[in-house]
């Protein structure tokens, strides 16, 4: 959480108050302390240009990857946004998408075995009780319509849920 203090304090420093809403695995790490790590911070933000400029000077000054706070989950964000208050600081409002969001997210990813997903869908379905197919579906058609899903989505699902519709 210290970059994202500091952000805060940046904020601050600037007579600026910005939100920041959490995906992805920093969700996985700081609400759900399901595992230790995230090689990013998967999160939109606002006001958008300030925060840029921000996270920029941050990844500088610290040595950080360009995008250590990493806007592209923006492409996955749905219309049912579905987030919570997770944080509120002096400047700096931070939110994390809820367990529903975070499991529909992560099956409509359902990325190869490099990243977490599979691990994080098992995890999120665990914590919300989904033990079938048609229970994962409904979960994911409440934040994407039903033709937004990849056929890989499709196919980590059947795996581990099994094919039974």
């Amino acid at each position: 959480m210290n970059y994202l203090e500091v952000v805060n304090e940046r904020l601050k420093q600037k007579g600026l108050h910005g939100e920041l809403c959490l995906f992805g695995g920093a969700v996985m790490c700081l609400v759900f302390h399901s595992r230790e790590v995230t090689k990013d911070i998967d999160a939109v933000f606002a006001p958008t240009s300030e925060m840029y400029t921000i996270i920029k000077n941050i990844a500088d000054e610290y040595n950080l990857e360009p995008d250590w706070l990493n806007p592209a989950v923006k492409g996955y964000v749905s219309r049912n946004h579905d987030v919570r208050l997770f944080k509120r600081m002096s400047n700096l409002a931070i939110y994390a998408a809820t367990a529903e969001y975070m499991f529909a997210m992560k099956c409509l990813a359902a990325r190869g075995f490099e990243s977490k997903d599979r691990e994080d869908i098992q995890f999120l379905a665990r914590y919300l009780g989904i033990r079938t197919m048609n229970e994962a579906l409904a979960v994911l058609e409440k934040f994407y319509p039903q033709n937004r899903m990849p056929p890989r989505s499709q196919y980590v699902l059947e795996e581990l849920f099994g094919n039974g519709l």
